[in-house]
C-alpha cells in the first residue's frame, strides 16, 4: 500500500505477521533535507507508538527501525463502522492519548482497525507532543468532522470527557470549526 509519505508492506520477522512502514524519497526536496525530515518523522513516529502503549493505547509494536523504515506488529482486522459503541470508544483512545500529550495528527476512523471488539489506532506519521489546548482541539475536530453524525459525535464527546481537560479542548474546538468554516 502507497500513501503520501510512505510505502507499506507485509512480512514476517521471526514467524510473525508485521508490517515495514518505508519512508519515500521526495525527489523534489535537496537529499540533505529530505533525508533529515524523512529520518526525523521516523524516529518520531516510533517514539510515539511507543509513547501512546505506554498510555495504554492499543497500537502497533514497533519491532525493528533504521533511519527510514519502522518494522512493526500487524494488525489484523478492519477499519470499523463507527456506531455509538466504537464512537465512544475512539473517544476513551483520543482522551488517553491527549493525557499523554500525544497528538495524532490524523485521527480519523481511517486511522483505526477494528480487530476483534479492540479498537487499534495506526499511522502516527503526522503525529507529535504537545500539552497545547488548540493542537488537541484539532485533533477532536478532526474526528467529529471525519464522524459526520450527530449521535456518533454525541458518543464521541461522552467517550472524550475522560480526559481531564476536555471542557476546554472542546471549547477551543469551536473556535476551530468556526475559523475551518469560513477558510474557503
Amino acid at each position: 500500500m502507497r500513501g503520501a509519505e510512505a510505502v507499506l508492506t507485509r512480512k514476517s520477522l521471526l514467524g510473525r505477521a508485521c508490517v515495514v512502514k518505508a519512508r519515500m524519497i521526495k525527489g523534489y526536496r535537496a537529499k540533505e533535507l529530505d533525508d533529515k525530515l524523512r529520518l526525523e518523522r521516523t524516529r518520531s513516529e516510533a517514539r510515539l507508538l511507543h509513547k501512546a502503549k505506554l498510555a495504554g493505547v492499543l497500537c502497533p509494536t514497533v519491532l525493528e527501525m533504521d533511519d527510514f523504515s519502522i518494522t512493526m506488529s500487524f494488525i489484523d482486522g478492519e477499519r470499523p463502522v463507527m456506531g455509538d459503541t466504537e464512537a465512544r470508544e475512539a473517544g476513551k483512545i483520543l482522551a488517553k492519548l491527549h493525557d499523554a500529550d500525544i497528538i495524532h495528527g490524523d485521527y480519523t476512523p481511517a486511522n483505526l482497525i477494528l480487530s476483534g471488539r479492540s479498537l487499534f489506532v495506526i499511522d502516527f506519521g503526522l503525529g507529535f507532543i504537545s500539552n497545547d489546548i488548540e493542537d488537541k482541539a484539532v485533533d477532536v475536530f478532526t474526528m467529529l468532522k471525519a464522524i459526520g453524525k450527530d449521535g456518533q459525535k454525541d458518543a464521541f464527546v461522552s467517550g472524550y470527557s475522560k480526559y481531564s481537560k476536555s471542557k476546554s479542548v472542546l471549547a477551543r474546538v469551536k473556535d476551530v470549526e468556526k475559523r475551518v468554516r469560513y477558510a474557503f
